[in-house]
C-alpha cells in the first residue's frame, strides 16, 4: 500500500471497539470522499472500507489471568504496526479503546520520527484507574474523544487536547421501542410482571453469572408463579450458549437471543452484568440490580491496586451515588439478587427513585451523532496543520 492511498490507520481489539471503528470509518469516509484506511481490527471495519492487516480474532481479555495466554501475540502485533506505520507513513493512526494494548502502541509511534497525529477515541475510564493514564494520554495523544461529558477535563489539566463527543450508548439507543410495543413484539402481556437477566457478552462472564441468576429466577418464581423471566442471549455469543446453559441449571425462563433494548423495555426490573449493558438497561430507564463476579486475582489485584472509584458500575458511577444496586463477588448469589429485584418491583419508591437518577443520566449523554462529531474534529485536526 502507498503512503498516499494509507491516509489513516485505525487500531481496535475487540468486536466492541470494531463496531465503533467501522462506525467512526463510515463517518470519515462520508466526510472525506477517497480516504483510505487500513490498520488491526474485524469483519465491521473491513466492511466499512478499512484494509484490515492484522484481524483481532482471541484478542478479548475478561480478566488478568487472560493476558499471559495472548500477551506474545500482543507483543508481535505492536512491533509489526510500528514497523507499518514506519513504512506506510499515515497521516494519522486512530486508536479505538483496548487501552492495554494502545496506550503501548501509541508510546511507541510517538517516538517515530516525523510520526502521525494520535488520536484516541473512547479513551480508558482515567477516573476509575488515577491520573497516571491521563498524564500519559495527555502527552502521548494528539486528540482525545471522550463519550462522557465529565471525561475532557481529566485529560484538560494534564495539559492534552480532548472533547466530548456524545454517547454511542445513548445515541443507539434513542428509537428504542417503548414498553407496550416491546411487549407486543415479545409476546407478552401487558399487565404481566416481567423480570429479565442479562448475564454478559463473553462466555466467562456467563460462566460467572448465569448460575446465581437463574437461581434468583427459581426464588422469584416461587414468590411470583405467573411472572415472565426473560434470559438475555448477547448476539457477540455463540448461538444457543446461554439457553443451553440455562437447561442445565433446570430453571425454565425464556431465552431471548439480542433484542436487547425489546427485552429491558419490556420488563419491570433486570440483573444485569456489569459493564455496557448496565449502562444500557439504564439509559433505557428500567430498574436494574448490578452484578459483578471475576476470578479472585483480577478482583484482589484492581481493588487494591487500581480502582479509585467507589463504584464499578457505569450508571453509578455517573449518578456520582449508588442509584443502582451493585452485587460484587461473594454477593453474587441467587438469594441477594432476588431480594433486590423484589424490593424494585414490589416497591414504588425505591423505583421511582432510581428512575429519576437514570432519565438525569440518559439527559446528560443525550445529543447529535458522536461518530459523525468525531469524525469532523478527525479532519479538523488534520487540516489544520498543529
Amino acid at each position: 500500500m502507498s503512503a498516499e492511498a494509507s491516509r489513516i490507520w485505525m487500531v481496535a481489539g475487540e468486536p466492541s471497539g470494531d463496531m465503533h471503528a467501522g462506525r467512526l470509518l463510515a463517518a470519515l469516509a462520508a466526510r472525506r470522499p477517497g480516504l483510505r484506511a487500513a490498520g488491526m481490527g474485524g469483519p465491521l471495519m473491513r466492511a466499512a472500507g478499512c484494509e484490515i492487516l492484522h484481524p483481532i480474532g482471541g484478542l478479548a481479555v475478561t480478566g488478568l489471568l487472560d493476558v499471559p495466554r495472548i500477551l506474545p501475540r500482543l507483543r508481535r502485533l505492536r512491533r509489526e504496526l510500528v514497523e507499518g506505520v514506519r513504512r506506510e507513513g499515515p497521516q494519522a493512526v486512530v486508536l479505538v479503546d483496548y487501552p492495554g494494548f494502545n496506550l503501548s502502541l501509541a508510546k511507541a509511534l510517538r517516538k517515530l520520527p516525523g510520526g502521525p497525529r494520535l488520536i484516541y477515541f473512547i479513551p480508558p475510564q482515567v477516573w476509575a484507574w488515577g491520573a497516571g493514564r491521563a498524564r500519559t494520554i495527555a502527552r502521548t495523544f494528539d486528540l482525545a474523544l471522550t463519550i462522557y461529558p465529565f471525561e475532557p477535563a481529566y485529560f484538560r489539566r494534564e495539559g492534552g487536547r480532548a472533547e466530548f463527543v456524545g454517547n454511542p450508548v445513548a445515541y443507539a439507543l434513542r428509537e428504542a421501542p417503548g414498553r407496550a410495543e416491546a411487549r407486543r413484539a415479545l409476546g407478552i402481556a401487558p399487565g404481566a410482571r416481567v423480570v429479565a437477566f442479562l448475564p454478559g457478552s463473553r462466555p466467562k462472564e456467563v460462566d460467572r453469572h448465569l448460575a446465581p441468576m437463574t437461581g434468583a429466577a427459581r426464588l422469584l418464581r416461587e414468590r411470583w408463579p405467573d411472572a415472565v423471566f426473560l434470559l438475555s442471549e448477547a448476539e457477540a455469543l455463540r448461538p444457543g450458549t446461554v439457553a443451553g446453559r440455562a437447561r442445565e441449571e433446570g430453571v425454565t425462563l425464556r431465552v431471548v437471543r439480542g433484542r436487547m433494548a425489546e427485552v429491558a423495555r419490556a420488563a419491570d426490573a433486570a440483573a444485569v452484568a456489569s459493564g455496557t449493558a448496565s449502562l444500557e438497561i439504564g439509559l433505557l430507564g428500567t430498574p436494574l440490580v448490578v452484578v459483578y463476579a471475576s476470578d479472585p486475582f483480577t478482583h484482589l489485584v484492581a481493588k487494591y491496586f487500581f480502582i479509585r472509584v467507589d463504584y464499578l458500575s457505569l450508571v453509578n458511577l455517573l449518578a456520582g451515588r449508588e442509584a443502582a444496586p451493585e452485587l460484587h463477588q461473594g454477593r453474587v448469589r441467587p438469594a441477594p439478587i432476588a431480594e433486590a429485584l423484589a424490593r424494585l418491583v414490589e416497591e414504588p419508591g425505591a423505583r421511582e427513585r432510581q428512575r429519576g437518577a437514570l432519565e438525569a443520566i440518559r439527559r446528560s449523554l443525550e445529543g447529535p451523532d458522536p461518530y459523525g462529531r468525531a469524525a469532523e474534529r478527525i479532519i479538523e485536526l488534520l487540516e489544520s496543520g498543529r
